[in-house]
């Protein structure tokens, strides 16, 4: 059976990493779950296994895929259809064969008894648990369309947010492989033939040349160890990164490099205060709230000083006193959610917050293209010369002395 490893949290409010074997990621959710443990993520132990292609398909959704099925799920409840009847209609529309297979599991499920979340809820993560919990208290009010309607809402937002991060970072994406691609044609076929031509001159070479003439050499006669040797390291650092070492070293470093960072935290911070607003306006407690919107987060760091966040309002604590002892979060971040609390409008400070850290993204990625663009610029024009100067200097010395 696979092995995996799970973060888990104990009744006394410790966390922990340890390794289990199951058939399956829902079964062991579900059997952890009986033991009273409170599983934060579960990631399948890296092997040689992980590094071949998945033959059984990728095991995720498209979240434009399960927007659109929302949408749907949403209109065929509000016209009065059944669940079940909505669920074999909305079947019969998937293309995805994932998406189909848990949506034809999910309606059996219901048809057997189980809730709409559970089912949702036990497709071993293939579904955010934002979603099952929206549902689970959609289903306590009895107002299921109306809390699909705002995880709608919070879904075209978080699309919105990686539609712009992904537009933004086209230019300059094309820019650095169009410098590759023209460095690595003058190594490979330019140089190569100047060094044919220096060779016949017996010319002397200045120690440009013969730098830029060595790794030209290089590249072109073992260019299938250099292939094999990237490959390999490729390989050995997903590996890596699939470990919760690897994982928590890449979201630790992640948030702390120079320029980016911030936009990264920028990033996480919001995608947590908006799933909490999402979940409170819903009517979900706040340490359940807080404890489904510390996994949404994408990194493993934040994560844990959230769980201590979730640990610390449970205890009886304030929430905006708290968030600010992560030192994550700006003061007027920090203020809105103070004024929240105290005026019992907490969903709604927070999707402000948001907001405002929406318009901080924009600002500090309109920033970093305008950064970003000019310095590849000058990147490429440096290797572009250097490269001409390894092959013009011998020129200009040859012509000096033949005249």
């Amino acid at each position: 059976m696979p092995e995996f490893i799970v973060r888990i949290g104990t009744s006394d409010g410790n966390v922990m990493e340890r390794a289990f074997t199951a058939e399956s990621e829902g079964a062991l959710r579900e059997e952890l779950r009986g033991r009273e443990y409170h599983v934060f993520n579960v990631r399948k132990k890296s092997g040689l296994a992980s590094l071949l292609p998945d033959i059984r398909g990728r095991r995720s959704v498209r979240m434009k895929e399960f927007l659109l099925f929302n949408q749907e799920l949403a209109a065929l409840i509000r016209a009065g259809l059944p669940i079940i009847a909505s669920l074999e209609i909305l079947l019969e529309r998937r293309k995805s064969p994932v998406f189909r297979k848990a949506l034809s599991d999910i309606r059996d499920r219901v048809r057997g008894g189980a809730s709409l979340s559970e089912a949702f809820e036990s497709q071993g993560g293939l579904f955010p648990p934002l979603y099952a919990s929206t549902l689970a208290s959609g289903e306590r009010s009895g107002e299921v369309a109306s809390v699909l309607q705002r995880y709608i809402g919070y879904q075209k937002v978080m699309l919105e947010l990686r539609r712009r991060v992904a537009t933004a970072l086209i230019y300059p994406i094309c820019l650095m492989v169009l410098s590759l691609v023209v460095v690595t044609l003058m190594i490979v076929f330019v140089v190569p033939k100047f060094q044919g031509l220096f060779s016949e001159a017996g010319a002397d070479l200045p120690i440009l040349t013969r730098i830029v003439i060595g790794f030209s050499a290089t590249v072109t006669h073992h260019w299938e160890i250099i292939l094999t040797g990237l490959v390999v390291a490729a390989l050995g650092l997903r590996t890596w990164l699939a470990t919760p070492i690897g994982r928590r070293m890449l979201d630790r470093v992640s948030l702390r490099l120079p320029i980016i960072g911030g936009l990264f935290l920028r990033f996480t911070v919001t995608r947590f205060v908006r799933t909490l607003s999402t979940l409170l306006s819903g009517g979900i407690p706040v340490v359940t709230a807080l404890s489904i919107s510390a996994r949404a987060v994408g990194n493993s760091e934040f994560e844990e000083q959230l769980v201590g966040v979730e640990r610390k309002v449970r205890e009886g604590g304030s929430l905006w006193q708290a968030l600010d002892e992560t030192g994550k979060f700006n003061d007027i971040a920090i203020e809105m959610t103070r004024v929240g609390e105290s005026t019992g409008s907490l969903h709604e400070m927070l999707q402000n917050v948001s907001e405002f850290y929406d318009e901080e993204i924009d600002s500090r990625l309109n920033t970093i293209m305008a950064l970003m663009e000019p310095a590849i610029l000058v990147i490429m024009g440096v290797l572009v010369a250097v490269l001409m100067l390894s092959i013009y200097m011998p020129l200009v010395q040859m012509y000096g002395m033949g005249t």
